[in-house]
């Protein structure tokens, strides 16, 4: 087994967390773990509670919860790398010419009702898309308007990796990829 100085020569080469030898015990408190994570005392309860951070549970109403430096910072580690990890999927090259050669018929200029119809999402889902900036989109005096090209751009984006998609949806994405 390694010992505290080697585990954090190691963990110091992989990312510099010395410094939290320095101003934390071995073992420390839920509401040390807290502090160092700049997390709420239910999320803190809730990692403790599923295991996602190793701990022992003394079942008392205060200090409750001992911790080992080495584990949070295992954790810490393992979280940065889940980040770094997970990449939106993007769409094959030939997605977009598929979609311009799909939706040719199209008009150029769409209103939310259009897209709504067009793509089979609720106009809401659509007013959610143009409000985040998903979805480009005009003020003109007739409401807001998109164009097809915009409505591509967004397929081929952030489109693409709606996790809820629609039938209308599903049964493009498999006639096209």
């Amino acid at each position: 087994m390694m010992s505290r100085r080697e585990h954090s020569q190691e963990v110091a080469a992989m990312s510099d967390f010395s410094y939290l030898y320095d101003e934390f015990p071995e073992v420390i408190s839920g509401e040390q773990l807290r502090k160092i994570l700049h997390i709420s005392k239910r999320k803190c309860a809730w990692l403790l509670h599923s295991g996602a951070i190793p701990c022992t549970d003394s079942c008392q109403s205060t200090r409750r919860y001992s911790v080992k430096l080495d584990d949070v910072i295992d954790y810490i580690i393992a979280s940065e790398n889940a980040a770094v990890n997970v990449q939106p999927l993007r769409p094959p090259e030939e997605f977009r010419e598929q979609l311009i050669d799909e939706w040719f018929d199209v008009p150029d200029v769409l209103t939310i009702t259009d897209v709504a119809g067009i793509t089979g999402y609720t106009p809401n889902a659509v007013d959610r898309w143009i409000v985040k900036g998903s979805l480009r989109s005009v003020i003109a005096q007739t409401g807001i308007i998109t164009c097809r090209e915009w409505l591509i751009d967004f397929y081929c984006g952030v489109g693409y990796n709606i996790v809820k998609k629609v039938d209308k949806h599903q049964k493009l994405l498999l006639k096209l990829i």
